[in-house]
């Protein structure tokens, strides 16, 4: 699994366009296209879902399965003027050794409305001691990531 997340000095998230008049569209197409609306929560904050169709091969860590942990397969989107921040970060169900996972993300970055760094994608791994813990990626994930994202 890969969660893309920037750091924390790009709280205020990446930018979609030059104003909300040009750049909304193509943000709401591009979430239209991969994500399932599950709540609006405000007029700029939604709670979306992948729709597992356009993922090539879902694949949840143990940590997210179960109908009680569906809250932790979504995420939270928020829309302030030009820009477009994903709380917590997008967490994307692929498998980290698959290539169609990576011509996915290529596709999905190719798609998106906002410049995605390679950079900033981390990878889910369970530890020994059973604990899920998000990682960087090694050296040959991250070649893999930024060949495909850049």
């Amino acid at each position: 699994m890969f969660v893309y997340r920037p750091p924390k000095g790009s709280c205020w998230g990446h930018s979609f366009g030059k104003d909300q008049t040009t750049g909304l569209p193509k943000l709401n197409a591009f979430l239209d296209t991969f994500f399932n609306r599950v709540e609006q929560q405000s007029p700029n904050t939604l709670v979306l879902a992948w729709k597992d169709s356009v993922l090539p091969k879902v694949e949840w860590a143990d940590a997210f399965l179960g109908p009680e942990k569906q809250i932790v397969r979504q995420f939270l989107c928020t829309i302030m003027n030009d820009r477009v921040g994903f709380i917590m970060g997008i967490v994307i169900p692929l498998s980290t050794t698959d290539p169609a996972s990576f011509e996915f993300l290529k596709r999905f970055s190719a798609e998106a409305p906002f410049k995605m760094s390679a950079k900033h994608f981390m990878i889910g791994t369970t530890a020994k001691n059973g604990k899920f813990a998000w990682r960087k990626p090694d050296a040959e994930i991250a070649a893999k990531l930024a060949a495909a994202i850049g």
